[in-house]
């Protein structure tokens, strides 16, 4: 290969380099965002996770089943 030939060749690779280095930031970006928004979802799963305990432990407790339905 000639010196311009070898030249060229790093030169190509140096920019395929630069886009890769570049989708890698945009990429770990994207990561850190879908961490802290599954954060946030995980937070509210919790909680209605405790909500739905609460009412089905309500439900449970209360006398419903002893009450007569509404239509009598």
């Amino acid at each position: 290969m000639s010196e311009k030939r070898i030249e060229e060749s790093i030169e190509k690779i140096e920019i395929k380099l630069s886009y890769a280095e570049e989708m890698v930031a945009q990429l770990n970006e994207i990561i850190i965002n879908q961490q802290k928004e599954i954060g946030i979802m995980n937070n509210h799963i919790n909680k209605l996770e405790r909500k739905v305990a609460q009412l089905i432990e309500d439900n449970e407790s209360s006398d419903l089943p002893n009450r007569k339905p509404p239509h009598y």
